[in-house]
């Protein structure tokens, strides 16, 4: 039978770096949800592949409708906390509902696992979402692909500045970033949701009264780990000269736990303005060496993907287009 992939939140650029993914596979179907379907490209509100079903992201009557009869979710909501977990909880719910055997989490990130309870971390609902789906009898994925490539262009981090062609970095130049494009998360993101045995591992459990009677559950959930790249400033800063035959000035503009505390202040300030203290709060985790991807990656669990290393996505990219690189996806 031909797979149904449902996603939430199928206006952003992310979701349809994945829908672009799966329409490589004929025989895929893909429904979308989302509050404002005329957002979306005319190439993906005309085709016969794609169904699209609109509604909020805390109308349960509406999710349930747009789970129904899929095989996986996918979860790519962008928002604030409310939206992150009280959403995907919904999205959950309806999955368990309508029987939908799996779903794979939002919030692609750093390795979130090793961030001690308590800390900052812009992405907590990666963590609730996680203990969430221990409760439930659908089988969840958590997609780990550390930062964006294109976003750490962006002015979201405010790292790169393209006026004066500099990187503003906390650290002493040497940590490393760990870094995916949009199209080659979307793509394993894709090769998951097609994957039926990517579906959490096998608990065996002792049940009462008197033998033990082993019961294979084939719930919880797995992590798919993936990586582009992984260089430090110094290294983004060799590659860029020698792509585009001019220099890279790097500024440091403190150390690692002056970051942290940078942040702590924001949040103190005001925990409610993720614009503030989010993308620095993010930034730390990407560098401080804790929540690392590490070297046992799955890069390989998928060959038929493209992984796209920093060099080549420079070579792909006009410098005075670097700082917009996330805004060309879609355009």
């Amino acid at each position: 039978m031909a797979p149904t992939v449902a996603i939430a939140g199928v206006t952003g650029k992310f979701s349809q770096c994945i829908i672009k993914a799966l329409q490589s596979h004929p025989e895929v179907t893909i429904r979308g949800y989302c509050r404002s379907p005329q957002k979306l490209p005319k190439s993906i509100i005309d085709s016969d592949r794609i169904e699209i079903i609109a509604g909020e992201f805390d109308d349960y009557n509406s999710i349930r409708n747009f789970v129904r009869g899929s095989d996986v979710v996918i979860c790519c909501y962008f928002g604030g906390p409310e939206v992150m977990t009280q959403g995907q909880q919904l999205l959950i719910d309806a999955c368990e509902e309508e029987k939908v055997p799996r779903y794979i989490a939002g919030d692609f990130a750093v390795d979130f696992t090793k961030i001690p309870p308590g800390a900052l971390f812009p992405k907590e609902s990666a963590m609730i979402i996680r203990e969430y789906l221990k409760s439930k009898n659908v089988a969840g994925v958590h997609i780990l692909t550390g930062g964006l490539m294109e976003t750490f262009w962006s002015a979201f981090f405010g790292i790169w500045r393209p006026e004066t062609r500099s990187l503003s970095v906390w650290g002493n130049g040497d940590e490393k970033w760990e870094l995916t494009t949009f199209p080659t998360a979307a793509a394993y993101t894709a090769a998951v949701a097609l994957d039926r045995n990517a579906v959490g591992f096998l608990r065996c459990e002792m049940k009462p009264p008197f033998l033990p009677h082993l019961i294979e559950e084939r719930v919880k959930l797995t992590y798919l780990k993936v990586c582009g790249d992984r260089k430090s400033p110094e290294e983004i800063k060799e590659t860029f000269d020698r792509v585009y035959g001019c220099q890279m000035r790097i500024d440091r503009l403190g150390s690692i736990e002056e970051l942290y505390g940078a942040v702590e202040e924001a949040f103190n300030r005001d925990p409610n303005d993720l614009a503030r203290w989010a993308p620095a709060c993010f930034a730390y985790w990407c560098t401080n060496g804790k929540a690392y991807l590490g070297d046992n990656l799955d890069n390989n669990r998928y060959p038929a993907v493209e992984v796209v290393d920093l060099e080549s996505f420079l070579v792909d990219h006009k410098m005075e287009e670097l700082h917009k690189a996330d805004q060309l996806l879609v355009a």
